[in-house]
């Protein structure tokens, strides 16, 4: 964790989101702005949606935050249009994926892992 990235005290974080490395995940590319090493409770995910396959959680619980574009999320099979400003609440178990050009924040709790990401085969 470098000095430049984040800052911390025993009542607050400050995570710098400028610089961070965009990496490619299950939805589209990430920048992880808050991750389990960094706080316990919740993770936030930068996401540029891009070719997002369907998958589901069986602990975390997901809120979508719609900065920019406009799409569809795909939950259990139902078409839900979302546009800028939107909020969505994935909770665990709902199979999804995500159609559009879209930039969200994520918010999971508990923190984002990857061993509780699932496809059906």
């Amino acid at each position: 964790m470098s000095e430049l990235s984040q800052q911390t005290s025993s009542k607050w974080i400050l995570k710098h989101g400028a610089g961070l490395e965009e990496f490619r995940s299950v939805c589209g590319f990430r920048k992880s702005l808050l991750t389990a090493e960094d706080e316990a409770r919740i993770s936030i995910s930068h996401l540029r949606i891009d070719d997002s396959k369907e998958h589901y959680h069986k602990i975390l619980e997901e809120v979508y935050y719609i900065l920019q574009g406009e799409g569809t999320l795909v939950l259990d099979g139902e078409r839900v249009e979302i546009v800028p400003g939107d909020a969505v609440v994935i909770r665990p178990g709902v199979r999804h994926h995500s159609e559009g050009n879209m930039e969200v924040l994520i918010v999971c709790c508990p923190p984002h892992e990857s061993s509780d990401v699932f496809f059906d085969d």
